[in-house]
């Protein structure tokens, strides 16, 4: 499992902090606060490279957390992020837009996860939210986070996971993503 202070993992816990649902503004946003943290790193070292290992990581977590959900409500997990999408969809058209706490990306991102056909896909995604604009890149990352947390909470209060099983899941395989049998 990664380090305790990794920063997926600190955002996985900051997404879980109930000040997500009261802060004004971003800067009381403890997610948000992790995402800029981790882009101020990048800033001093003239790069992206820890932004870019929060969001890829943010997005294997979310994919697991998914899995978990999806498993649990005996739906496959492709299905049930096509249903959030239409889900949301849906509340925007009827008006009830400020519902959706997440960019419609989002469950796309992690749908994309769940068929060998669509996995490029994700990666996709987040370099066009990039090409849009940091704050859109950003932006995706806190949603990334909030979904995940939604899901999160819900197995949890479902009694279905602890929250140190699905920590203990999604590092599992952000080692496995991450590769840690490289000999070099």
């Amino acid at each position: 499992m990664p380090a305790a202070d990794d920063p997926v993992f600190a955002l996985l816990r900051a997404s879980l902090d109930p000040a997500c649902h009261t802060a004004t503004v971003r800067s009381e946003h403890p997610v948000c606060r992790v995402v800029a943290a981790t882009a101020r790193k990048d800033v001093t070292a003239n790069g992206m490279e820890n932004i870019s290992l929060l969001a890829a990581g943010t997005a294997f977590a979310g994919a697991t957390v998914a899995g978990l959900f999806a498993e649990h409500h005996a739906v496959e997990p492709d299905k049930l992020m096509q249903d959030l999408l239409a889900k949301a969809a849906e509340d925007r058209r009827n008006g009830r837009g400020e519902d959706v706490p997440w960019l419609d990306e989002v469950p796309a991102v992690l749908g994309a996860f769940f068929d060998p056909a669509t996995i490029a896909e994700a990666p996709a995604i987040m370099a066009r939210a990039w090409i849009e604009g940091e704050d859109r890149f950003y932006d995706m990352i806190v949603d990334l986070a909030a979904l995940t947390a939604v899901m999160m909470t819900s197995l949890i209060n479902l009694g279905a996971c602890t929250q140190e099983e699905i920590f203990a899941e999604v590092g599992r395989i952000l080692d496995l993503a991450g590769g840690d049998d490289d000999p070099v």
